[in-house]
């Protein structure tokens, strides 16, 4: 009897804090629909996320526009229109208030021209939102400062 109260209490304080936290952010990435005027999602994949190498360009500008975060970066290349831009987050493990996310911008800048470029890109930040909260906080590396998205 005691061995199935312990593991019904288990499953209630795991499942109590997987709704708390939302653990939907820290294994598997996250797909939604754009439902704004930004110019793509921000994607929610903490193996993506890793992967980021940041190298490449350095962040001259975030501004947060309701749900679309605009970051622009500046890098070396022929033409900045052919370039690609992803935002690629991962949930923090640290338990604060408001939650973090980490966020690293994917440049993708096959061109070896000497000259060097801005770009602008936008991303919805709706995949970022969590049940039960109204304000998230979100580190973008590269960037002094968190951006605070409140929703």
């Amino acid at each position: 009897m005691k061995k199935y109260t312990f593991l019904y209490q288990l499953v209630v304080v795991l499942f109590t804090a997987c709704s708390l936290v939302s653990c939907r952010y820290l294994d598997d990435a996250v797909t939604t629909p754009i439902t704004s005027n930004c110019d793509k999602n921000a994607i929610l994949d903490p193996t993506q996320f890793t992967n980021v190498t940041t190298t490449n360009y350095s962040i001259t500008n975030v501004v947060l526009n309701g749900d679309c975060l605009e970051v622009t970066v500046s890098s070396s290349g022929c033409n900045p229109d052919n370039w690609q831009m992803d935002l690629i987050g991962a949930a923090s493990l640290t338990n604060i208030y408001p939650p973090m996310f980490h966020a690293k911008v994917k440049l993708i800048n096959n061109e070896a021209c000497q000259a060097v470029f801005q770009k602008t890109h936008s991303f919805d930040l709706t995949p970022f939102q969590m049940n039960n909260q109204n304000t998230i906080q979100i580190n973008i590396e590269g960037w002094n400062g968190n951006v605070v998205y409140q929703y």
